[in-house]
């Protein structure tokens, strides 16, 4: 569209005009992208960083998970090892008391 003399809109309006509607499409177009991005972010945890992080977390917690298992499978195996070997022990150390009970009483009423 050229513009004659006689016209009745001048370069500066429309210049103006130009200016306005791209800064009311810019503004659009950013309020668009906000809400796109809002709705994919909104009760998830899919944004780039959070998601690295909820992977790391979740990693570590079935390693951590993994070794608390193993350390309590350790822990039973060693108490059922060290009853079978202490229990007899303790047994005889009974047997033992018990005998020198008996031998101390019966030196007490021979004194007597």
């Amino acid at each position: 569209m050229l513009l004659t003399a006689g016209s009745s809109v001048s370069a500066e309006s429309i210049a103006a005009l130009v200016a306005i509607a791209v800064f009311v499409v810019a503004g659009l177009g950013g309020f668009a992208t906000y809400l796109v991005r809002r709705r994919e972010a909104a009760g998830s945890v899919k944004t780039s960083d959070a998601a690295v992080l909820w992977e790391q977390a979740q990693r570590m917690r079935a390693e951590l998970e993994a070794q608390r298992d193993k350390a309590m499978e350790q822990r039973d195996r060693l108490i059922e090892s060290q009853s079978s070997q202490v229990l007899p022990t303790l047994r005889a150390v009974a047997d033992s008391l018990a005998q020198i009970t008996e031998s101390l009483a019966r030196l007490e009423s021979r004194v007597r």
